[in-house]
């Protein structure tokens, strides 16, 4: 494609590209922006005209990014945020804090730290708009990394040149089964006896399914994955009704375990851990908004340990 120098890139035309990206289709971004498709059809074609390289391939199974697609959108993403928070700090002021935070957070977390942290935000920032969203550990590093997210909630994880990485706290994972499951029976279950025990668990690389992979490794046992599926629910659903056995988080099946449809029993010698730490993205531009979000998130998770809400956590020595 020719490049043409002069060409105004202009905030609609990449908010377009972004939609039929994350959509996948014209059609449905066409129809999500409430614009006619031929219209999306040319803000696309004209921003690739402007840039001088094709972002997106067209074909019968949707639409898909290029090489330079993929790392335009990065780009994009942050142009549109500095708009964003621009617009809003001036129409608002600048001592107000407002702004768009999206917040990722992995199953098993969300249910118990979402709907006390949205709460939390809605009354001491009313002028910041928290969006969470659920998604595994490993596509919410992605979307740190390509600034789809300015926060994120993952497992075990370093700091990166991406996003930063603070720890805290440690969650002590759980064999969970039928109700009348035998190995679930007591409050904790010995490591020997998962032994070949059928089990559901997330495929690798999966975060969760590394760190029992590294766990049984250490401790020498092997662990028979039948199932494989990445979604909690899945995970859940197959334990309860007696098929097989899972290991999470006791804290994303406390309602099931009220319930009665589930027990869990903690594993012990030696026990699974898994650090849980809250992650900020080094790809956006500083932000107050994204701070106080950051402040209320670890606020969150420490009050819901230290009043024993958060099933098989603790803290992380040092954490604030």
């Amino acid at each position: 494609m020719p490049k043409h120098y002069g060409l105004v890139i202009e905030n609609k035309h990449i908010r377009s590209f972004l939609r039929v990206l994350d959509l996948g289709s014209f059609s449905k971004a066409a129809k999500s922006l409430n614009i006619a498709q031929p219209a999306l059809s040319q803000h696309v074609r004209k921003l690739e005209d402007a840039l001088g390289t094709r972002l997106l391939d067209r074909s019968a199974h949707g639409v898909s990014a290029t090489a330079n697609g993929r790392d335009f959108s990065t780009h994009a993403r942050q142009i549109l945020t500095l708009v964003d928070r621009a617009e809003r700090r001036y129409r608002r002021g600048a001592d107000e804090i407002t702004g768009e935070i999206r917040l990722g957070l992995p199953g098993s977390v969300c249910p118990v730290l979402a709907p006390p942290l949205m709460l939390a935000a809605a009354q001491k920032y009313p002028g910041v708009r928290l969006q969470i969203f659920e998604l595994m550990s490993g596509d919410l590093a992605e979307y740190l990394r390509e600034g789809r997210a300015d926060i994120a909630v993952l497992f075990n994880v370093q700091e990166t040149e991406d996003y930063t990485s603070e720890a805290l706290l440690t969650e002590r994972l759980h064999l969970i089964g039928a109700a009348y499951a035998p190995l679930v029976q007591g409050e904790t279950v010995g490591a020997r006896q998962l032994a070949d025990v059928p089990l559901v668990g997330t495929r690798p690389p999966h975060g969760l399914r590394l760190v029992l992979e590294r766990w049984s490794s250490d401790a020498g046992i092997t662990l028979n994955f039948r199932f494989e599926a990445d979604a909690p629910s899945v995970l859940v659903r197959l334990a309860s009704e007696g098929s097989c056995y899972s290991i999470v988080s006791k804290a994303a099946i406390a309602h099931e375990v009220l319930g009665g449809s589930i027990r869990a029993a903690e594993i012990v010698d030696p026990p699974i851990q898994r650090t849980v730490c809250l992650a900020s993205s080094k790809r956006l531009p500083p932000d107050k908004a994204r701070n106080v979000v950051v402040d209320l998130t670890r606020d969150a998770a420490l009050e819901l340990v230290s009043c024993s809400k958060w099933a098989g956590a603790s803290l992380v020595t040092g954490a604030r």
